[in-house]
């Protein structure tokens, strides 16, 4: 505005100039006048250049904070490592983490005395024990998936693959799949996490096998208590003509005794119905192991209904000490001894029973992981190559399976009594690695085998008495 002012002045004066320049004293007040018109010309300037000054002196703050001012957002994907990368979008609840674990044995089970050189594989034996691969994640509105495959031994064996909801706020869980049947503390529990290479013997011997079906358990948030009922068919199979299904029912509860011991209390019922067409079932044990597919103890192949198992457990964590026990006890119902006889029933069938207890100390201070009514992941304190030496446990176990049965002082059946001995030992360097060493002492009476094995003895063949030993070793690496 100034300098349109100025402008115009100038421009008036330089039309009245030739009429001024007439008369000498128009000359020297013209003069004058020019000169003021300099000096304003002059204030004019410096006040734009002020302002200019100004302008800039209060932009470059503003300039300078604006990218404090608009911090950058989280990405929509977090990425974590957990043994793999998981991929995980919390505002929409989608999760995705790829999963898997390798196990390698490697050991010998011992011939009892030099006897069964034609019918059983022993000395050194090693073998891809699993080879799972799969993966699992979360999905919106509360549900979630599992889904491993095990691929040794040439062939590809359906681990969990499942599908669960657990609507949010609500302690209740549906679980439709391929899993466990509400079985016993070791069956429940991972066999990346056992105290042994396998889980106790009653897994084995009373065919505690993975199954399709559906459960609803009640899980405290608190992780106090489950309650978990469900109900099964039969395994992944093209087999359309088995028919036989089970029933289930498992409960824990497990207080917390201080900051940390814990209690556990547990018990199970499994009703089992074989398939109609043939009705037959079949109770046998490996030695501890699965390096050899030979069983001492076997009860045959029976013809049957089906059979009902209750189980009972008990385990406590004491800091680095832990104990645990299991009872099984197996009614075999609708039993016919032989179809050659009219296949009529038997109002009592065969029972059998197994059991273990064990206990387990960590040298290096860890506690044993625990989560909603089964062991879970020891989290390593100093692990290698951060300044300590992994985790050492110390493991001890006693281990009965009995399958004979007598009836009114008659053997009923004599699949034979299997004793296991065992001490083992187990070093996590790492959280996701593992090496496990055992040794186990088998007491054996009875049986398919003892008279092979015990040939001259005066007792009845099921009173015969024999042993065995065997080592073994084993490597894990999991994500």
């Amino acid at each position: 505005m100034k300098s349109m002012v100025l402008l115009s002045v100038t421009a008036a004066l330089l039309v009245d100039a030739p009429v001024m320049a007439q008369s000498d004293p128009a000359t020297a007040d013209f003069k004058a006048l020019r000169a003021e018109l300099d000096a304003l010309r002059n204030k004019v300037d410096q006040l734009e250049r002020q302002l200019a000054e100004s302008r800039a002196a209060t932009a470059a703050p503003a300039i300078a904070a604006a990218p404090a001012a608009a911090p950058a957002s989280p990405p929509a994907t977090a990425i974590a490592w957990k043994g793999a990368p998981q991929f995980e979008d919390k505002a929409s609840g989608f999760s995705f983490k790829p999963k898997g674990f390798l196990q390698f044995d490697s050991g010998r089970v011992y011939n009892p005395s030099d006897a069964l050189n034609a019918t059983g594989n022993f000395g050194n034996r090693t073998r891809l024990r699993r080879a799972v691969f799969g993966a699992e994640g979360s999905l919106p509105g509360g549900f979630g998936y599992k889904a491993e495959f095990n691929f040794a031994d040439g062939n590809v064996g359906y681990e969990d693959v499942v599908l669960t909801w657990q609507p949010k706020g609500t302690p209740l869980l549906l679980t439709i799949g391929n899993a466990y049947p509400l079985s016993g503390l070791d069956v429940m529990t991972s066999s990346r996490l056992t105290s042994f290479g396998d889980r106790d013997q009653a897994t084995e011997a009373f065919n505690f096998n993975r199954r399709i079906g559906a459960s609803l358990a009640l899980l405290d948030p608190a992780d106090r208590y489950t309650i978990t009922a469900g109900l099964y068919q039969t395994g992944v199979t093209s087999d359309f003509g088995d028919d036989g299904w089970q029933a289930s029912v498992r409960g824990t509860f497990s207080p917390k005794l201080g900051e940390k011991a814990r209690l556990h209390i547990g018990a199970s019922f499994q009703h089992r119905s074989n398939r109609t067409d043939v009705p037959q079932v079949r109770y046998r044990t490996r030695p501890l192991t699965t390096i050899t597919d030979f069983r001492f103890i076997d009860s045959g192949l029976l013809t049957a209904g089906g059979d009902d198992v209750l189980g009972v457990e008990l385990a406590g964590i004491f800091g680095p000490f832990h104990i645990a026990g299991e009872g099984h006890k197996l009614w075999v119902s609708d039993y016919r001894a032989s179809l050659d006889k009219g296949g009529l029933f038997y109002a009592n069938g065969p029972s059998y029973v197994s059991g273990y207890a064990e206990m387990g100390y960590y040298l290096t201070g860890e506690t044993r992981g625990y989560r909603t009514g089964r062991w879970d992941r020891t989290r390593v304190l100093r692990p290698v190559g951060n300044g300590g030496w992994g985790a050492l446990q110390l493991n001890a176990r006693v281990d009965l399976v009995d399958l004979t049965d007598v009836v009114g002082g008659t053997v009923l059946l004599n699949g034979g009594k299997q004793t296991g001995y065992s001490l083992g030992a187990i070093w996590n360097p790492v959280d996701y690695i593992r090496f496990l060493m055992q040794y186990s002492h088998l007491e054996l009476e009875g049986g398919p085998s003892a008279a092979l094995v015990v040939p001259g003895s005066a007792l009845p063949v099921d009173k015969r008495q024999y042993s065995t030993d065997l080592m073994v070793l084993r490597a894990q690496v999991e994500f």
